[in-house]
Parts: C-alpha cells; sequence; structure tokens
C-alpha cells in the first residue's frame, strides 16, 4: 500500500500547481470522495497601478477604490475556472474576491483537471488545521475592580483620552467567536447597517446577520477594544470606537469563513482588523488575503498564538510578513498587513505561554518562500498586556483572562486611537509607529520574543499626529488623472493575459493590441466605459505569434500602454 502511495503521488506532482500535502490527501481519498480545497487563479492587482489610479484619495476613498478593483478582478479572471467545474461534483463553493480564488470540496480528479489549466495557479488543502486560539486561563475578577484595566492604562490609552482621541469614527472588525452586543460595554458602539440597527456585522458560520457570541471569547477581545465602561469598568483602549462583529468558524478548518470575515470588514469601511486565530502551516491563501489588506490600506492586528518558548511557534495568519520592516530585519521579501502581536504581563515581562519567532515561509512555491531558515522573518512585531486581562463577558460583567488573544485587541485599539488622530495613515505608517514607539524589552532592538517592544499608545498617537498632512501632501503630489494600465498578467503570456485599467472620467475608450511594428492585431474592447476600475482577461487569438506586442488604452485627453511579451 505504501508503495502504490508513493506511485499515486509521484504520477499526481507533475502538476506543479498542487500542494504536496493536498496530493497525499487525493491519493488517500476513496473513490468519489470530496476533499476541501482553495484554487487560487491567475491575476492580481498590480501595485503601482494602484498607487498611480489613487492618487489624491483619501484612505478611506483608496479602501473603497481597491474593493471594487478586486472584485472586479476575480470575477472576469474565475469565470472560465468556474464555467469548467459546472456540473462536476463540486459541494460548499465560496469564491472569493480578497482572494483571487474560491473554496470548495471536490474529488481528487476535478482538482487533478483543474491543476492542468494555465488560468490556475496553485490548488491547496482548503481545511488546514486552523482554530480559535484559546485562552490560557480564565477566571473571575479580582475583588474591588478598578475604573480602568490595568493593561490600558499600562499602555498610556488614558493619556490619549485626555488629548481628545477615543478611536472616534473608527471601525475595528473582530473577526472572532462573534460579540455579546447586548452588553452595556458594548452596545453604544456597535457598528449597524441599518438605521433599526438591526446588524451589527455577519455570521460566517451559521450564514445570517445575526454575529451572537456563544462561547465569550470574542466579547472579551471585543470588550478590550472599544469596552466603553458603562458597566463601571473601562476596558476598551479606543472607547468610541466602532466595533464590527464577525463571527467565523471557530474550529478546525475554518479558514474559508475567516477570509469572508476579511473582505465584509473590507468592504463596508472597517479600517482595523483584529484575529485571534491560528493556522498551525503557511497558508498562502491567507497570506494571499492578508497582503490584499495591505493593497486596499486595512491594518490587521493578530495574535502571534499560545504555544510558549521555542522558535517558529508563531501561527498563521502571525506567520505572514509585517507592512513595514524593522532595520533588525536584514532581509526584505513580500510584505502583508499583519502585525503580529505577543504578550506580556503587568510587569513587562514576557508572558510564559507567548509564541516566539522566527518565521520561515515553506518549500520551493514561488511566491511563498521568500523567508528562508537563513533569511527569516522578526516575529511577533510587538507585544501588549496579555496576562489577567480584565474584559466584558458574555451575557455581561466582567471576566479576566490570559492569552495573546488578549493582547491583540490591545493593539487594535491602539491602531484605531492613532486613526481617531491622523484618518489617512497608510499602513505601513502605522505598523512603524507602533514598533518604534514601542517599550523596547528584552535584546536590544527588534527580537523573536518581544518583537519591537510592548506597545504605548501615547507615543504612537503623538507621532501619528505628527504625519498630519503628510499623506494627504504625499498624495497630492502624484498625478492623478488620465488613464492608468496596469502590467499585464502572467508575463509572459501563454493563453490569455490579464491586466486592468483606470478610467478617470466616462467616455469612448480603445483597447487594441500592437506588434513591434506598430501595426494593430487585434481589439480588445471599444466603446464607453464608465469612470472607475476594469479588468479584462483577454484570449490570445490564433493569429498572435510569439514576440513582444503592446496593450493600448486610448480616451480623449490621453492614453496609456503595457508591454506583454508572448511564448505558445
Amino acid at each position: 500500500m505504501k508503495y502504490l502511495l508513493m506511485i499515486l503521488v509521484a504520477t499526481f506532482a507533475v502538476a506543479g500547481s498542487i500542494q504536496p500535502e493536498l496530493l497525499l490527501d487525493m491519493a488517500q481519498a476513496a473513490r468519489g470522495e470530496v476533499i476541501p480545497v482553495v484554487v487560487l487563479v491567475q491575476g492580481d492587482l498590480d501595485y503601482q497601478w494602484v498607487q498611480s489610479a489613487t492618487a489624491g484619495m483619501t484612505r478611506a476613498e483608496r479602501q473603497q477604490f481597491v474593493v471594487g478593483a478586486l472584485k472586479a478582478n476575480a470575477q472576469v479572471s474565475q469565470q472560465a475556472v468556474l464555467e469548467s467545474i459546472a456540473g462536476e461534483q463540486v459541494e460548499q463553493l465560496v469564491p472569493f474576491w480578497l482572494v483571487n480564488g474560491f473554496y470548495c470540496h471536490t474529488t481528487p480528479e476535478v482538482i487533478r483537471n483543474l491543476s492542468t489549466r494555465q488560468d490556475v495557479r496553485y490548488i491547496e488543502r482548503g481545511n488546514v488545521g486552523g482554530s480559535l486560539i484559546e485562552p490560557v486561563g480564565q477566571r473571575d475578577p479580582e475583588p474591588g475592580q478598578r475604573a480602568v484595566a490595568w493593561g490600558v492604562t499600562k499602555i498610556n490609552a488614558p493619556a490619549v483620552w485626555a488629548m481628545g482621541y477615543e478611536g472616534e469614527g473608527v471601525i475595528v472588525g473582530v473577526i472572532d467567536t462573534g460579540v455579546y452586543y447586548t452588553h452595556s460595554d458594548l452596545g453604544n458602539n456597535m457598528w449597524h447597517d441599518t438605521p433599526a440597527g438591526y446588524h451589527y456585522g455577519w455570521d460566517f458560520y451559521d450564514n445570517d446577520s445575526n454575529p451572537m457570541d456563544t462561547y465569550g471569547h470574542g466579547t472579551h477581545c471585543a470588550g478590550t477594544v472599544a469596552g466603553d465602561g458603562t458597566g463601571g469598568t473601562e476596558t476598551g483602549v479606543a472607547p468610541s470606537a466602532t466595533i464590527m462583529a464577525l463571527r467565523i468558524n471557530y474550529y478546525y478548518g475554518g479558514e474559508a469563513t475567516w477570509v469572508q470575515a476579511m473582505e465584509f470588514g473590507t468592504e463596508h469601511g472597517a479600517a482595523v482588523l483584529t484575529m485571534s486565530l491560528g493556522s498551525y502551516t503557511g497558508v498562502a491563501f491567507l497570506r494571499e488575503a492578508e497582503e490584499a489588506l495591505l493593497l486596499a490600506g486595512v491594518v490587521h492586528s493578530v495574535a502571534a498564538g499560545n504555544s510558549g518558548p521555542g522558535g517558529g511557534t508563531i501561527l498563521g495568519s502571525g506567520d505572514c510578513p509585517p507592512p513595514w520592516f524593522h532595520p533588525n530585519q536584514t532581509y526584505h521579501g513580500g510584505q502583508s498587513a499583519v502585525v503580529t502581536v505577543g504578550a506580556t504581563d503587568s510587569n513587562d515581562n514576557i508572558a510564559s505561554f507567548s509564541s516566539r519567532g522566527p518565521v520561515t515561509w515553506w518549500g520551493s512555491v514561488a511566491p511563498w518562500n521568500d523567508y528562508s531558515d537563513s533569511h527569516p522573518l522578526i516575529d511577533p512585531d510587538v507585544s501588549g498586556p496579555g496576562v489577567n486581562v480584565l474584559s466584558t463577558m458574555m451575557g455581561g460583567g466582567y471576566t479576566t483572562m490570559d492569552g495573546t488573544s488578549m493582547a491583540t485587541p490591545h493593539v487594535a485599539g491602539v491602531m484605531a486611537l492613532m486613526l481617531s488622530a491622523n484618518p489617512n495613515l497608510t499602513v505601513e505608517e502605522i505598523d512603524q509607529i507602533l514598533e518604534e514607539t514601542s517599550i523596547d524589552l528584552g535584546a536590544a532592538g527588534k527580537d523573536n520574543t518581544f518583537g519591537a517592544g510592548r506597545i504605548n499608545a501615547l507615543a504612537a498617537v503623538n507621532a501619528a499626529l505628527g504625519l498630519v498632512g503628510t499623506s494627504e501632501e504625499n498624495h497630492a503630489g502624484m498625478e492623478a488623472g488620465g488613464l492608468v494600465i496596469s502590467p499585464v498578467s502572467p508575463n509572459p503570456v501563454i493563453s490569455s493575459a490579464a491586466f486592468s485599467l483606470y478610467v478617470p472620467s466616462n467616455g469612448d475608450v480603445s483597447i487594441s493590441v500592437f506588434d513591434v511594428a506598430g501595426r494593430a492585431v487585434a481589439q480588445v474592447h471599444s466603446g464607453q466605459l464608465s469612470p472607475g476600475s476594469h479588468s479584462y482577461l483577454w484570449s490570445l487569438p490564433e493569429n498572435i505569434g510569439n514576440g513582444i506586442y503592446f496593450v493600448r488604452a486610448t480616451a480623449p485627453g490621453g492614453s496609456a500602454v503595457s508591454r506583454m511579451t508572448v511564448v505558445r
């Protein structure tokens, strides 16, 4: 049997876009058995194209632009792939747009067929073992509760409130077990999308509009973000921030719902996301989602995990690279929106359970192999109060918990304070400020125990205020207006060319393909286009041979060109 398994794995391995662990699952599957997978499709938004197209926009405007562009890109590039599996044995299909791909349960035969397509990048396990990062301990509050929880005071949040900044106007998406939204300390700060206030987020576990917490973990985290003290104790770092409850599958293998929650938060205006969940293996689709959050300008506070000492215990998405690289980080690979958080106690000691770096990214599959044993990531990025943390309890009142889950919403709360002081901070600026203003603990500089240090809300907000106007001036210095076309992807092109076009105003637009001699060889589009982002997936006609070509978009007032190489 073992020998047969090796033969089957070797046979499947010729399709290089299948994750090795998934190949084993396929080899062991019974005939007709369906396997949970995520299929990643070719075609991503280009960072420089987004930068050019969003010049002059505010942070919030850029976020909505990127949401629309990601949706358009996913719809166009996934269409042919989804059509190819129509009628096949495919169950529980969930298309994504934050990640260009989809989740489903399907058979090994369908997986093999998908892996042969030129428009499919990679297929990996969809049930990879992630779940809630459970608290290390929980207990009743100590007698004589203080007016302000110790962690909130420790990071100097009350001094920020005295300056007039409490997180007002900032939506924080809490990706967790839900929120007990009728709690006296949370009810006034809940997000809603109807005048009557019936919706407080979304429940991706039960797929309905009632994200009520029935477990308790999410309510505790939400209270650390924005508990307003109505019940007697101020537990929230940003007591005027808005809480969006995003209830997910917090048991084994619910990562697809994590991505759905990120999508909902990003689409509905959350500037900050906080997540105390962890996957035990590097997951390509989670990293893709975190990179798209960076593109959209949404910062993500993520728990490191409670696996304790010993390098390499950081969980995913905490294993994703940060938005900004500390000078101690000598190797610069990919980036994402993730700020990974370790836990400290009231004496600024590292918690015994707090997970430690370094972090590596696995295998030889590009682009997810950029942090190796010789060039690992330093993780966590920062630390926050995570031992004996008092916060809101499901059903009302307060409870005390320990864990990096408790430290993570402290960081999210500071992010909200920073954005209330300077709404146009970029994700990179938020991370840089957090790291540079943290209280350095442990080894000098950034290390794999504390990260850059324990967060300091007052210093972070003062630094954020020092950048007021800087982001707007930088954007204003960029030339907005005119057509902007993205690079063609993939390049070289084998069968289909994907690209995006930004159109500043309504009008007639022509998109044509020219050879190196300047002769028009094909037309992609001709006619009216509305302002905004437009995505295209152009199938090469038979008369297009190998060589260099140019995709040119022309409209009244200007044109834009992107180069591509065809290799058949």
